[in-house]
C-alpha cells in the first residue's frame, strides 16, 4: 500500500507544480490526475494498456509522460513484447498525430511529442524488459544449479541400485551353485535302490523343489539385470495411450512410419514413457493446445517426437523446482541406450525429443541437439540482446528525431529569417511592392503580440525572425504591419521571459 501511495505521489507530482500550469486550461489538470488514477488501478492486471493510456494522453497534456514513463518501465518488467503492445504504440502516435491537427498545424510541438514518447515510453519500457530478461538469468541460474543437485542424487541412486544389482547377481551366483549341489545329491538319493520308496520319493520332491526355487531365483535376479527386462505388457502400445488421451479430450494427433512390432521390450517401453511424460506435461502447462506424436523407425534407430505448440496464456507461477519427470524420462531412455532431448521451442511451444536404439547394443551418439538449449547461455543471450535493444533502439529513433527537428528548423529559420540591418532599412510609409523583394520567403509561426504595442487598427501583420541556425536560440520577433498597400508600423517583439 506504501507503494502505491508513493507511486501515485511520484506520478502526480509534475500536474501538481505550480509553474507546469501555467497557461492551461482549468479543467486538464483534474482530468490528468483523474486518468493517472485510473491507470495506476490498470497497470497491475494491464500494464501494457495503462502505460499506452497515459502515452495517448500525453498529446493533450504533455505533463502525464513522466507517469507514462513510470509505466512503461512497470509493463517492460511484467510483460514480454507483444505485437499488440506494438500495435498499440502504432495507434498511440496516430492519436497524437491527429491531435495537432485539431487544434492547428504545430510541427515542432508534434516533433517535441513524438520524442518524448520515444524517450519517455518505448525506452523505460526496453528497460524493464532487460531487467526482467536479467532477473530471468539469475533464475536460470538457481534453476541451474537445482537441477545439478537432482542430477548428482539420481546418480548416485543408480549406483547404489546398480550396486545392489550386482550383489544379487553374486547372490544368484553363489546360492545358484549350492542350490545345484542340493539338487544333484537329491536325485543321487531317487536312485539310491537301498531307500524304501517314501524316502525316494521325498527325494524327488526335494529336487523337484531345489530346482523350482534355483529357477525363481535366477527369475528375480534377472530383473535388477541391466540387458534382460520384462516383456512389455500385452496391448501396452503408442497407439493406445494417444488413442486414451484423444479420448479424455487432448487434441494429439500420433504420426508412426516404419515397423516397431521387433523393437526390444526395454526399448519400446522406453518410448512409450517419452510419450506418457510429454503428453502430461502437454495436458498439464498448455491445456487445449494442439499436440503432434512423431514416432519414427528407420533401420536401427527410433526416433519419438512430442511437440505442443505455445500456451495461450502465462504461467501463473513460476516453478523453479521443477522438472523431475524430464529427469528421470531423461535416465530411463539413457539406460535403453537412447538420447533424449526437451526443450522450448522459439515459438513459445515445448518439444520433446529422443533417439533410441531397436534392440539393446552401444549407446547411441548425442549428434546435434533438436531442441534449442535451455539454461542461463540461453537466458544470457536474450539479456544482452535485449540490453542492445534497449539502448540501441532509442538512441537510433532519439538522434534521428533530433536531426530531423534539427534540418527542420534550420530550414524554417533561414526562410523566415530577416537580418537586423534589412529590417532597419526598411521605412514606414513605404510600399507593399517596394519591400516585398527584401522580405524573407515564408513568416515565422511566433508572433508574439503580446509581448509589444498592438498591431494597427485595420492592418495586416507579418512576422519574421531575427536569427537563423540549426540549434533553437532566442531571437526577436520582427513585426511589419501594412494597411492600404503601405508599412504602417514596425515593431520588435522580444522573446518572452
Amino acid at each position: 500500500m506504501l507503494r502505491m501511495i508513493s507511486l501515485a505521489a511520484v506520478m502526480a507530482a509534475p500536474l501538481l507544480a505550480g509553474p507546469l500550469n501555467e497557461g492551461l486550461p482549468v479543467w486538464i489538470t483534474p482530468l490528468s490526475l483523474l486518468l493517472v488514477a485510473a491507470a495506476l488501478a490498470l497497470h497491475r492486471s494491464r500494464p501494457s494498456a495503462a502505460a499506452l493510456g497515459l502515452l495517448a494522453a500525453s498529446a493533450v497534456d504533455w505533463r502525464l509522460l513522466p507517469a507514462a514513463a513510470i509505466l512503461s518501465y512497470l509493463a517492460g518488467r511484467r510483460e514480454p513484447p507483444a505485437t499488440t503492445a506494438l500495435a498499440g504504440l502504432a495507434g498511440v502516435l496516430a492519436f497524437g498525430t491527429a491531435v495537432p491537427l485539431l487544434r492547428g498545424p504545430n510541427l515542432y510541438g508534434w516533433l517535441v511529442w513524438i520524442t518524448g514518447v520515444f524517450v519517455l515510453g518505448l525506452l523505460p519500457a526496453l528497460i524493464g524488459s532487460f531487467r526482467r530478461l536479467q532477473a530471468d538469468l539469475v533464475q536460470a541460474g538457481w534453476d541451474r544449479a537445482a537441477q545439478l543437485e537432482r542430477e548428482q542424487r539420481i546418480v548416485a541412486d543408480q549406483a547404489r541400485l546398480q550396486e545392489r544389482a550386482r550383489i544379487a547377481q553374486d547372490m544368484h551366483d553363489s546360492l545358484g551353485h549350492e542350490l545345484s549341489l542340493v539338487a544333484l545329491r537329491a536325485g543321487a538319493l531317487e536312485l539310491d535302490g537301498t531307500l524304501t520308496a517314501e524316502q525316494r520319493a521325498a527325494a524327488s520332491e526335494v529336487r523337484a523343489g531345489v530346482t523350482t526355487a534355483a529357477d525363481r531365483l535366477g527369475e528375480i535376479i534377472g530383473l535388477l539385470r541391466d540387458d534382460d527386462t520384462p516383456p512389455r505388457p500385452a496391448g501396452d502400445h503408442i497407439e493406445a495411450l494417444v488413442d486414451r488421451a484423444a479420448a479424455s479430450g487432448v487434441p494429439v494427433v500420433l504420426t508412426a512410419t516404419g515397423d516397431h512390432r521387433d523393437v526390444a521390450a526395454m526399448q519400446y517401453r522406453a518410448a512409450h514413457r517419452v510419450v506418457q511424460e510429454a503428453l502430461t506435461n502437454a495436458t498439464k502447462h498448455a491445456p487445449a493446445v494442439p499436440v503432434r506424436v512423431l514416432v519414427d523407425r528407420a533401420g536401427d534407430e527410433m526416433t519419438v517426437t512430442v511437440h505442443n505448440g505455445p500456451s495461450p496464456r502465462p504461467p501463473v507461477e513460476r516453478r523453479p523446482h521443477g522438472g523431475r519427470g524430464l529427469t528421470g524420462l531423461g535416465e530411463r531412455v539413457g539406460l535403453a541406450g537412447g538420447v533424449l532431448r526437451a526443450g522450448p521451442l522459439p515459438d513459445g511451444g515445448f518439444q520433446v525429443v529422443a533417439r533410441l536404439p531397436t534392440r539393446p547394443g552401444p549407446v547411441l551418439e548425442a549428434g546435434p541437439d533438436p531442441v534449442p538449449p535451455v539454461g542461463p547461455e540461453t537466458a544470457r543471450r536474450r539479456a544482452r540482446r535485449g540490453l542492445v535493444l534497449a539502448v540501441a533502439l532509442p538512441t537510433v529513433l532519439t538522434a534521428g528525431l533530433a536531426g530531423t527537428l534539427m534540418a527542420l528548423y534550420a530550414h524554417d529559420s533561414r526562410t523566415s529569417h530577416l537580418p537586423p540591418e534589412r529590417f532597419r532599412e526598411l521605412a514606414v510609409g513605404a510600399g507593399r511592392d517596394e519591400v516585398a523583394g527584401r522580405l524573407p520567403e515564408r513568416q515565422a509561426p511566433e508572433h508574439r503580440d503580446e509581448n509589444g504595442p498592438p498591431p494597427p487598427p485595420g492592418s495586416a501583420c507579418e512576422y519574421y525572425r531575427s536569427t537563423a541556425g540549426f540549434l533553437p536560440t532566442p531571437f526577436d520577433v520582427y513585426r511589419l504591419c501594412f494597411r492600404d498597400g503601405r508599412l504602417v508600423a514596425k515593431d520588435v517583439l522580444p522573446p518572452s521571459r
